[in-house]
């Protein structure tokens, strides 16, 4: 661009675009936006590069300008083929850590851990928990509402599968029990610990959600978080959760990812509930347990973003969360469908893939690629 001269680069697209709107010639504006974009990425800037390039997208939605996705393919929006390999990474990461869930690190053996072996409590081998249940159990509520679940409609679905969902944490247990009970999602208690399940179900609503839409992301998780976590810090680290899947599905560097995830923790803090280990974990300063990671949500989103941090690539990082040790198929999971959506290339090349006991519902993957094209024609 300009030869690297970025200063230039920039002042000359703002000119344009100046003129085309004053000139009213809609698709060449969206065009200026995208060069202003690429300026942007250039420069190292993707978070103001997507600023432009979802601006850009809902002219080019709204309006019929499809030829520009052919001009400038690198704005095309999240595909269905990329949110279907989030999900297969998700699930190959929880059975990956199913075998040794709870156990500490020095009894996750290291050289066993990729052959999947089955688990100790009789689990056939590859299973999946209820962390990729539930994960679908979302996605497909999203989808089926059209964005827009109530907490009711998640629980009263939850409680018709649970039975049949292995590994369903006690938080979720307890207040399934009080919402069949009732009919009434549970009362906040203050006393209820603040756990991870709903942090580790939250990925979808990243994934359908514009990065650039975080009031709309923000409203979506707490509505389907609250039906078992009531507890702020459990639903701030949903909140991070969320984030993090919603620009990683944008294909965006790791820094980036992670930047999304500090913002969040701030704004997440700014209404009184603390994420102090996922703070330490972004600054590089977390340490994971002796005993392994635990179930609260603050340390679970910590050993995400730990591993996220330092990984290389999405095999090396799902096989660290499971070394990790404690609740390894959760934070496997997690991981997975994180890196998996920013890097959907190398879900393939998982040397365990094939013995995951994980099929892909028909559709779904379009069904919520379609519901985030849905938000650039509102």
């Amino acid at each position: 661009m300009l030869s690297g001269r970025l200063d230039d680069a920039d002042r000359l697209a703002a000119e344009a675009l100046a003129g085309f709107e004053e000139a009213a010639i809609p698709y060449d504006v969206a065009h200026g936006w995208i060069t202003q974009a690429r300026v942007r990425r250039a420069r190292g800037d993707e978070r103001g590069w997507l600023e432009l390039v979802d601006r850009a997208r809902r002219r080019i939605e709204s309006e019929g300008f499809g030829s520009l996705y052919a001009r400038c393919p690198e704005i095309r929006l999240p595909a269905a083929d990329r949110i279907g390999a989030a999900l297969t990474a998700f699930a190959a990461g929880d059975a990956l850590g199913v075998p040794w869930e709870g156990g500490t690190p020095v009894t996750v053996d290291r050289d066993a851990v990729a052959s999947i072996p089955a688990a100790r409590w009789g689990w056939p081998r590859g299973s999946t928990s209820d962390d990729t249940a539930q994960v679908m159990l979302v996605a497909e509520l999203l989808a089926d509402t059209e964005g827009r679940p109530t907490p009711e409609e998640f629980m009263a679905r939850l409680a018709a599968v649970a039975d049949e969902i292995r590994g369903l944490g006690p938080t979720t247990r307890a207040a399934l029990a009080e919402f069949t009970a009732t009919g009434r999602i549970p009362a906040p208690d203050p006393g209820r610990r603040p756990t991870n399940g709903a942090a580790m179900r939250m990925l979808p609503v990243g994934w359908v959600t514009p990065a650039t839409d975080a009031d709309l992301r923000r409203r979506r998780v707490e509505a389907l978080a609250v039906g078992t976590h009531q507890a702020p810090v459990a639903i701030g680290a949903a909140q991070v959760i969320a984030a993090m899947g919603a620009w990683a599905v944008e294909g965006v560097e790791r820094d980036t990812i992670l930047a999304a995830a500090e913002e969040e923790v701030a704004w997440v803090g700014r209404r009184d509930a603390e994420l102090s280990a996922v703070q330490a974990a972004l600054a590089g300063r977390w340490r994971p347990p002796e005993q392994g990671v635990g179930l609260d949500a603050d340390e679970t989103v910590a050993a995400v973003v730990h591993v996220v941090r330092a990984a290389d690539d999405l095999g090396s990082a799902l096989l660290q969360a499971v070394y990790l040790g404690g609740d390894t198929d959760t934070v496997a999971a997690m991981v997975g469908g994180i890196l998996g959506a920013a890097a959907p290339e190398q879900v393939p090349a998982l040397p365990w893939l094939a013995l995951v006991d994980y099929e892909p519902p028909s559709g779904l993957a379009g069904r919520l690629a379609d519901l985030r094209r849905a938000w650039y024609v509102r």
